[in-house]
């Protein structure tokens, strides 16, 4: 692992690299989501950015962002934590423990804040899967991640991996 690591809170300039990364993870394999774009990324980031608590963070290498953690401060009832939109790491920096890193230093910094979980949701079939429970996370199952598609007219637009017709 290199040794020029940092982490610092995302802001609003961190958006054309971070969305740009983004992009390179989501249009490679395993996802290979061939309608992502970096102008679809870049909007996508500037609505999280504006989401009630956002609270987000990079991780950095010698000043090049390997990695980007999304997401935002919830109250989750008497519980607080921090649900996390969006994880990823530069495809080819994955697989060197830069992710678990950057987990295990989230939750220092996320304590600070006074926030006692972090929450998420991934997919049973995905390697995320594997990462996020060999970090700790446990999957809940008593609740289900649900979702209804919006017709419009004949056709049917599907969001993310879990209404992706191509799986």
């Amino acid at each position: 692992m290199a040794n020029n690591l940092i982490i610092t809170e995302y802001a609003a300039d961190n958006r054309e690299a971070c969305a740009e990364l983004f992009t390179r993870v989501y249009t490679a394999p395993p996802f290979e989501f061939d309608w992502l774009d970096h102008d679809m990324s870049s909007r996508y980031f500037a609505d999280l950015e504006n989401t009630p608590n956002s609270l987000s963070y990079v991780l950095s290498d010698d000043g090049a962002i390997i990695g980007v953690c999304l997401g935002q401060k919830e109250l989750c009832f008497q519980n607080p934590g921090y649900k996390i939109n969006e994880f990823f790491i530069e495809p080819a920096r994955q697989h060197m423990g830069l992710g678990s890193y950057f987990i295990n230093e989230l939750e220092l910094i996320l304590r600070t804040h006074g926030l006692n979980v972090m929450h998420l949701f991934t997919q049973r079939r995905m390697n995320s899967f594997i990462f996020y429970r060999k970090n700790d996370f446990i999957p809940n199952d008593e609740t289900v991640h649900m979702a209804r598609p919006i017709r419009q007219g004949d056709a049917v637009v599907y969001a993310r991996a879990f209404l992706n017709p191509h799986n």
